[in-house]
């Protein structure tokens, strides 16, 4: 296999385990082509469900092929200047813990600094922001105040504007890059056609109950195998808000736009980072991942603030992935079929999950092959959690498919509500958030061979 899915150093008894789900993660591989093969040949009965299961099952079975062929970006030696800019709402004193953590970075200091941007809160972020900024020598913080709750891209433009680095690197105000993940990230520039790169973010408060381990498992997933597949193609589709770098050449032409962008009549005020990465992607950039570049961030741990969250998210793509549709046969060919079997099998998944659960009820088949379809990929992903990750929540991957896929659904409900422009998270919780340490467990093997925490 690749770089990527080397093991970290450890005894013979614990590479065995590993070793062994990677030998099942290729049968499973081997299970899902034959099953699109044998579906492909005998294409009858239910043709909706059979369609559906070979489209899904074919680019779940490419994500691995193309996975297996990412290599991160390699270490050039550059060190352009870095602004990192972290919008802030609400936050209170974990504001302050992202600027440490920031300027905590492996990163000459001539050339990183940390833009903090004050997006009109009501508590006392601002009075933390400024503290923590009275640490550092001057020029090393700059601290802008809205005045006014103005929204994350309004905050996010107003510290791109505040700076002239070359890079700009998005950090939420709840996230904590590692020490040397910046350096990292910013290698992939060396490539003159990069435009942006997303860093892979972890779940730092993973182990506070079931929904943070589920989440825990499906970010890192999508991080190694999602993302990993896209980058081989050259069209990450969404350089994560948590963490992801920019060149400002790149998104210079398009601030204006990107800030005030309007959808159906109403102005855009949710999904910042999968429309910046769209509109990128659109002016003929590259967008790559480098799993090297390590962040954490806090995950939602009530099931309240998740569902709004993956509200808030879906009509981010409901609207964003048909527009990337829409240019990407010519901004970046080669990635054309994955993007649109993931769009039109995106769209179709709450219809057929609905469908394969009441059709039973009215009379219909048991769906048997779809769900032993929906079991293998469940069952490969967990295993490729299992070979790259040893911390006990594979299993966890493995359930989190099924709950994830169980509330699909949603999705029309967030069609319905696209033109609702309200955060969600933000709306319901007016609690400051815990500041949440890193644990041990999340001190992690990266593919230079040691550990950033």
């Amino acid at each position: 296999m690749r770089p990527r899915l080397r093991l970290p150093a450890r005894s013979r008894t614990g590479r065995l385990p590993a070793l062994g789900a990677l030998a099942l993660v290729v049968v499973i591989c081997g299970l899902i082509a034959w099953h699109v093969g044998v579906k492909l040949v005998y294409l009858r009965g239910d043709v909706l469900l059979s369609a559906y299961t070979v489209l899904v099952s074919g680019y779940v079975l490419s994500r691995f092929v193309l996975a297996a062929c990412y290599r991160p970006p390699h270490d050039a030696g550059i060190t352009p200047s870095v602004a990192i800019v972290v919008p802030a709402y609400n936050e209170g004193e974990a504001v302050a813990r992202t600027i440490h953590s920031c300027l905590g970075l492996v990163y000459p200091e001539d050339k990183l600094e940390v833009v903090v941007v004050n997006d009109g809160s009501s508590d006392d972020t601002w009075a933390h922001m400024e503290k923590a900024a009275a640490r550092y020598p001057d020029g090393r913080v700059r601290c802008v105040d809205l005045g006014e709750n103005r929204g994350k891209r309004a905050a996010m433009a107003a510290g791109i504007r505040a700076t002239s680095a070359e890079i700009l690197v998005f950090v939420d105000s709840d996230s904590m890059p590692a020490p040397g993940s910046v350096r990292r990230l910013v290698q992939g520039f060396a490539d003159p056609e990069v435009g942006a790169i997303s860093g892979l973010t972890y779940v730092r408060n993973a182990e506070h109950n079931v929904l943070t381990r589920m989440q825990a498992a499906r970010y890192y997933v999508s991080f190694q195998l999602l993302k990993s597949a896209e980058s081989v193609l050259g069209a990450v589709t969404c350089c994560s808000g948590c963490f992801a770098a920019y060149r400002r050449a790149a998104i210079a032409p398009l601030l204006d736009a990107w800030e005030h962008q309007r959808f159906l009549g109403v102005e855009c005020t949710y999904g910042d980072d999968r429309a910046l990465t769209n509109r990128v992607i659109k002016s003929g950039w590259t967008t790559r991942y480098d799993a090297r570049a390590e962040a954490w961030t806090d995950a939602p741990d009530r099931y309240r603030k998740f569902f709004r969250q993956q509200l808030r998210w879906k009509k981010s793509w409901s609207r964003e992935g048909p527009l990337l549709l829409a240019h990407i046969w010519r901004s970046r060919t080669r990635a054309l079929p994955s993007v649109a079997v993931q769009t039109i099998a995106g769209m179709l998944s709450p219809i057929v999950v609905m469908y394969g659960l009441l059709a039973p009820l009215a009379g219909g088949q048991f769906p048997m092959v779809y769900f032993l379809g929906l079991y293998l990929v469940s069952m490969g992903y967990a295993l490729l959690y299992r070979v790259l990750r040893d911390d006990g929540l594979w299993t966890y991957a493995f359930i989190g498919t099924f709950f994830y896929v169980a509330f699909s659904p949603q999705l029309l409900w967030a069609i319905a509500r696209i033109r609702d422009g309200k955060w969600g998270t933000r709306d319901a919780d007016t609690a400051k958030p815990s500041v949440s340490p890193v644990p041990r467990a999340l001190q992690v093997y990266s593919a230079t061979g040691g550990t950033d925490a």
